[in-house]
């Protein structure tokens, strides 16, 4: 069963709620949401949800209020989508001004600015709130209806646990892009070329603030150990059933890269110390700060970005020492028992460093390396070093051949390299 900390349900509703950021921000995730977790006897996504968007209408009827005429005018040139819902609002607020700001939530568009041209049009604010409230529950509960029918099993929408996941996980980009929309609509108002430079750097602050917060304050690296201590307890595996492939995130948006290397009967820190890999700092697994971001940096040993396995990250990381741009490196993560051997399995990605792109990773826009698409040189080239330091080699074909393409940024044949150490 789904569950959120409150604020994501309250900060959701109110950006739904108030203008500006709602002529662009949905909101009926969040609905659906609190729905879906008050199947489970969980209030407060409903409390939430319906605290924010009530503060998000009042907020917007003072605004319309304290700006009036030149707020509308201001709106419909600078957004010129706006002007139909604006107009119609306009003639319904004059004919039947209580039953409309009632009925606004359910009439789309008309949502988005209803509270705004009500305070700007002079509505009595008591009679605005009572009206609107009636309309927020009105609005709010046929969301969180359709997301209760959905926790009971009535398969109406799509999977809402895959859609939590991503709002939660591109939360700080959502955030962001908010903040730096607003921003730029506010800076629009300024005449030349100068607005445009004004724009630009208001999106990259904006950004490289979010990149700031997420890898060294948020916990968007956090992730649950007891899972993997149960599994390396009772986890029994055949290298045939397991899943091989790797993502740069938990929702299942992402590009994705193979898992091309398997140790049996070691620990992948054996095989690394053998070949003079050099182990990695990473995000999920070492507590990290700025000064010894930098610090690696001056070390040529960036840390490397998490792939996640079966919702897990990668237990290791490991590199051979190359510079800021250009290196290999490998993860690895713990499969479980191998039913015929008995012995440990390791999943490990094995892929060549050779340039940077800016790239959808875990939630955020950032900057990470790009990889070589040639994947299978490093996979042969450590299956050859690893022969050579002794141990056994074999290749099975347990993922598919993969084509170059928009979507896989790769290509490679499916073999998987299978190391075990020789018997003596």
């Amino acid at each position: 069963m789904l569950e959120t900390s409150w604020w994501w349900f309250f900060v959701g509703s109110l950006l739904d709620a108030l203008i500006g950021p709602n002529l662009f921000f949905p909101g009926e995730p969040f609905l659906l949401a609190a729905g879906y977790i008050l199947s489970s006897g969980l209030f407060y996504g409903v409390l939430s949800v319906l605290a924010g968007g009530f503060i998000g209408d009042q907020l917007s009827y003072h605004i319309g209020r304290k700006f009036g005429d030149r707020g509308r005018r201001w709106l419909s040139q600078r957004i010129p989508k706006t002007r139909r819902p604006i107009a119609r609002a306009r003639l319904v607020l004059r004919k039947k001004g209580p039953q409309i700001v009632t009925a606004a939530r359910l009439l789309g568009p008309v949502a988005w600015i209803m509270p705004f041209l009500a305070g700007s049009y002079a509505m009595p604010w008591l009679t605005f709130t009572l009206y609107s409230v009636i309309g927020l529950l009105l609005g709010v509960s046929q969301f969180v209806l359709a997301g209760y029918l959905l926790a009971q099993g009535v398969e109406l929408l799509p999977d809402l646990t895959t859609i939590s996941l991503f709002i939660k996980e591109h939360s700080l980009l959502l955030a962001a892009i908010t903040i730096a929309s607003t921003a730029s609509l506010l800076l629009y108002r300024y005449q030349g070329w100068k607005k445009w430079l004004r724009i630009g750097s208001c999106w990259i602050i904006v950004m490289a603030g979010a990149n700031y917060f997420h890898f060294f304050i948020s916990d968007s690296y956090a992730f649950e150990t007891g899972a993997e201590a149960e599994r390396l307890e009772s986890r029994a595996v055949s290298v045939e059933e397991l899943d091989y492939t790797v993502f740069p995130g938990l929702a299942p948006v992402y590009q994705p890269q193979p898992i091309n290397a398997i140790v049996i009967g070691s620990t992948p820190q054996t095989l690394m110390d053998e070949l003079g890999w050099i182990e990695n700092k990473t995000f999920s697994r070492n507590e990290m700060t700025f000064k010894g971001y930098l610090g690696l940096l001056a070390k040529d040993l960036p840390p490397i970005s998490d792939l996640y396995w079966n919702q897990q990250p990668q237990w290791l990381a490991y590199q051979i020492a190359g510079d800021l741009v250009n290196r290999r490196h490998i993860r690895w993560w713990y499969a479980g028992i191998d039913t015929q051997t008995q012995q440990n399995i390791w999943v490990g990605s094995i892929s060549y460093d050779n340039d940077l792109k800016v790239a959808h990773y875990k939630g955020i826009i950032t900057i990470l390396h790009a990889i070589d698409p040639d994947i299978d040189i490093e996979r042969d080239t450590l299956a050859e070093n690893a022969a050579k330091a002794g141990w056994h080699v074999s290749y099975q074909r347990l993922g598919s051949p993969v084509a170059y393409s928009k979507s896989r940024h790769y290509f490679s044949d499916g073999q998987v390299a299978i190391l075990s150490r020789a018997q003596s």
